[in-house]
């Protein structure tokens, strides 16, 4: 993984060092969701393939954090498998 340094400009630009965009392939004009995660930014890239996927997943995410914020749970044990766990949290 590389790791980087930037700064955001008054303008609220932000450059994505040449080590980074090089590293994850990035082309000029290549677009991003933007996430703010508790002060956190994160940028996913989007491509076309990946988007439907991508946007379930994010209200995956949303929903499951509305349940855990209300109580609701489950517990996974660390024996189970990787599918035993993923059928425990779709379900």
């Amino acid at each position: 993984m590389e790791v980087a340094i930037t700064k955001m400009s008054q303008n609220g630009q932000v450059v994505i060092p040449s080590e980074i965009r090089k590293d994850a392939s990035l082309e000029p004009s290549t677009k991003f969701l933007v996430f703010n995660e508790g002060g956190n930014i994160l940028l996913k890239q989007i491509r076309k393939e990946n988007l439907a996927r991508d946007i379930e997943l994010i209200q995956k995410i949303e929903r499951s954090e509305e349940n855990i914020a209300e109580g609701k749970y489950v517990k996974a044990d660390s024996e189970m498998s990787d599918e035993e766990i993923d059928d425990l949290l779709i379900n």
